[in-house]
């Protein structure tokens, strides 16, 4: 059987996102994901069955924070070393003992069987390029998530009841009129408007540098303004994502014997309605 490597893709933001001040919602867990994912650590907490160990794929300081908050080993699992410092950099609990590192590409993990009580992966499956990826990520989850363990994700999905605005015309002066925010407003432009050119319908890809070539083409048609277009640049990736229907990606995770718990959304954005907080129990026999 072909093994299946996931490749480092061109990510240039880590150093924004690595600041402070942009680590907010949505592009950070809002407070009301934070108690999502804590009230699991609590139920691992609770069941003597389940080993008091979490695992965070990518560095994520919100969710390593409050599994060292609750008293559980936190180990984190990054492919890039940047990324891992400057978010690192970012934690209350910084250099804890209970805050455990390691640069290593997900689909090479090698843990025991059964080690984790809980894996939190935030946005995770989105980054990986490919629905082999995905899948072969589901697997480790699967062995190394004991029977009654939990993988929590806080996942990108595409929803049939999202109505988003009409066109980049319409969201435009949704923005300017103050209507809504800046993250609504590149989310949706990014993610809505220009999936004919940029997504794959069969492969759940997104090419995310075709889709910032038709933001360019808005600015070029004068559509955005130069400061507009000058964020939206800021925080521009070259890689390619994997965003499925609400429905693919949980048949993908019952596939592997993670049967759905809770689907949580936060309010106060309009890109709340495509960011899904999902809770799994892993059924295996």
């Amino acid at each position: 059987m072909k093994k299946i490597k996931a490749k480092a893709q061109g990510w240039r933001v880590a150093d924004r996102r690595g600041k402070k001040k942009n680590r907010v919602p949505p592009f950070a867990p809002s407070q009301n994901e934070v108690k999502f994912y804590d009230s699991y650590i609590k139920r691992v907490l609770k069941d003597q069955s389940l080993p008091n160990r979490a695992l965070t794929l990518g560095a994520t300081p919100e969710l390593r924070d409050v599994a060292i908050e609750n008293g559980l080993e936190s180990f984190a699992v990054d492919i890039s070393q940047k990324m891992m410092d400057k978010f690192s950099d970012l934690m209350r609990h910084k250099n804890h003992d209970l805050d455990i590192r390691s640069i290593k590409n997900w689909l090479a993990m090698d843990f025991p069987r059964d080690y984790f009580g809980i894996v939190m992966a935030d946005a995770s499956f989105v980054n990986l390029a490919t629905r082999q990826e995905n899948e072969k990520l589901m697997k480790i989850l699967k062995k190394i998530i004991p029977t009654g363990g939990f993988l929590l994700t806080r996942q990108v999905l595409y929803s049939d009841n999202y109505q988003p605005a009409e066109g980049p015309e319409e969201l435009v002066k949704l923005y300017r009129s103050k209507k809504i925010s800046w993250h609504d407003f590149y989310s949706e432009l990014r993610l809505q408007f220009f999936k004919d050119q940029a997504y794959d319908k069969k492969k759940f890809q997104y090419d995310s540098n075709k889709g910032f070539k038709m933001i360019k083409k808005l600015h070029q048609d004068g559509v955005l303004n130069a400061k507009e277009f000058g964020i939206m640049e800021e925080f521009a990736n070259y890689v390619i994502n994997t965003f499925y229907p609400a429905d693919v990606f949980i048949s993908l995770a019952n596939k592997n014997n993670f049967k759905l718990e809770k689907v949580f959304k936060d309010k106060p954005f309009r890109f709340y309605q495509y960011l899904y907080m999902i809770a799994f129990k892993n059924n295996k026999k």
